[in-house]
């Protein structure tokens, strides 16, 4: 069932998150009901990435967490996150503009990379607890 309310997305990152539209860029978002994930570049150069998590609660999206991920140049081919909740997110490389397959609980989930090469996932588990983390097909 989809929830009741719009996905995350990039301005959501931009505005709730504090960064300045001038000079940051959301690599790449996801989200699935209530939980969320942004790649963010801060300054616009690859020098420092930001992984966040958002929640959906009092009507917008809010930041839960961030962690810095290091530069553009030595993000992988797949990242593996956590759990947000009862979601999990993974992220990575890949060329722009193809489609990945991810499987996660079960089942393979496709995930279209971002037009920076960078692909984000984040989905909601059926049976949380009984579910490895994302990995790539």
């Amino acid at each position: 069932m989809s929830p009741d309310h719009p996905q995350l997305a990039e301005d959501d990152v931009i505005a709730g998150g504090g960064w300045h539209r001038s000079y940051a860029r959301v690599l790449a978002v996801a989200s699935d009901g209530d939980y969320g994930f942004a790649l963010v570049d801060g300054n616009g150069d690859g020098a420092e990435l930001e992984s966040e998590t958002w929640i959906w609660q009092a009507g917008v999206w809010a930041g839960a967490a961030s962690a810095g991920e290091g530069p553009l140049d030595t993000l992988g081919r797949v990242q593996t996150g956590g759990p947000v909740g009862n979601a999990y997110f993974a992220f990575g490389k890949a060329p722009a503009g193809q489609t990945i397959m991810i499987d996660f609980d079960h089942r393979l989930h496709p995930v279209q990379v971002s037009r920076y090469g960078i692909w984000a996932f984040m989905k909601s588990a059926a049976s949380p607890g009984q579910c490895g983390p994302p990995a790539p097909a």
